[in-house]
């Protein structure tokens, strides 16, 4: 696991890669209907990879998404349940403390986003950012508040940073902007209000794509929906008009999910096809 350090630098603004960890699922998995069993893809496996973003502003310490979190129920789902992972170690190596982070900006809330809002302590999930100002979509905490299927994740990852008042609710299509930097933008599909969170300083932007994608495969395919996409016809927009945007600001693009150095630039060969240039 190198590339904790991963850092990158966006005008005066340094993002670092925290890894929690990475994992595989088969192609024809990762993309059923689209990826057929005829097909050479069909049983690759696509690595896949969980973690956050940690930004360093003038201003500000931001965390982008917060992965799964360690000994979570989560009925089962090898995914996800009761994961061991060294991610607080990997935080902890950036030399950043905790409880200095200023702003923990979430793109959605699906269970590998959230995690690591909080940590066990004593039997109880306390936050993890303390000083932080947790920031989500009003849309999508009322949306998890009332599923069933995310009991566990708001008993354990939302409710505590609720309860110790540090949770933000924002309307995303307002495209509220933080720290000067730091502004969401709505990309929904994969989820009903899902966002990306654009940054920008010194004439520099990156795009933090949330899981607008989950493969660089999608880049040359973007018509092609993940298994978790919720709206494939939203989600496939999302995706076409983020890629119009880096492309027209030379934009660092910043994935959730993709593996090895997770961050690059869009650049097209010759004959026209979109590829992943790692940054």
């Amino acid at each position: 696991m190198h590339n904790q350090h991963l850092t990158f630098n966006v005008g005066e603004c340094t993002v670092a890669k925290v890894m929690e960890r990475e994992l595989q699922i088969p192609a024809g998995n990762l993309f059923p209907g689209f990826i057929h069993s005829g097909d050479p893809l069909h049983g690759q496996p696509v690595p896949l990879s969980i973690h956050s973003w940690l930004i360093h502003t003038p201003d500000d310490v931001i965390v982008i998404d917060t992965g799964t979190g360690n000994g979570r129920d989560r009925g089962n789902n090898p995914l996800y349940d009761h994961i061991s992972s060294p991610y607080q170690d990997n935080f902890l190596a950036t030399g950043v403390k905790p409880e200095e982070v200023t702003l923990v900006l979430l793109t959605h809330l699906h269970t590998d986003h959230v995690g690591w809002n909080t940590v066990e302590d004593n039997d109880r999930w306390v936050p993890m950012f303390p000083n932080a100002r947790y920031i989500c979509s009003a849309k999508e905490l009322e949306r998890v508040k009332h599923m069933e299927r995310y009991r566990n994740l708001w008993l354990d990852s939302l409710l505590p940073i609720i309860e110790a008042g540090l949770l933000e609710t924002i309307d995303v299509a307002a495209k509220p902007v933080f720290g000067n930097t730091i502004k969401y933008i709505p990309t929904p599909g994969h989820s009903p209000d899902h966002a990306s969170l654009i940054i920008s300083s010194g004439g520099e932007y990156g795009l933090f794509t949330g899981d607008l994608m989950h493969s660089p495969l999608q880049l040359a395919h973007p018509e092609w929906n993940s298994v978790f996409c919720h709206d494939h016809q939203q989600a496939e927009s999302s995706r076409r008009k983020a890629i119009t945007w880096c492309q027209q600001n030379n934009a660092l693009w910043f994935s959730a999910h993709f593996a090895g150095e997770s961050c690059a630039r869009l650049t097209q060969d010759k004959t026209g096809q979109l590829r992943w240039l790692a940054a």
